[in-house]
């Protein structure tokens, strides 16, 4: 599995599967979403480094539920 893939197994696909890909699954006006900001890309980062990405910020429901 691709990282692309890996992360559409997590966000659109998921939503597909329970039938709620107009409501979830991917940062569309009038969609939910929660969010998390990674201090890495891990699209585009080496392999090596991904374990390191720390959460710099999570937003559930809107609102800012962690911000480091």
């Amino acid at each position: 599995m691709t990282r692309e893939e890996a992360l559409l197994s997590y966000t659109l696909w998921n939503a597909y599967a329970a039938f709620e890909e107009q409501d979830k699954g991917s940062l569309t006006p009038g969609k939910l979403a929660d969010v998390v900001v990674l201090s890495k890309d891990l699209l585009r980062c080496a392999p090596e480094e991904m374990l390191q990405a720390q959460v710099l910020k999570t937003i559930v429901g809107g609102k800012v539920r962690f911000n480091r």
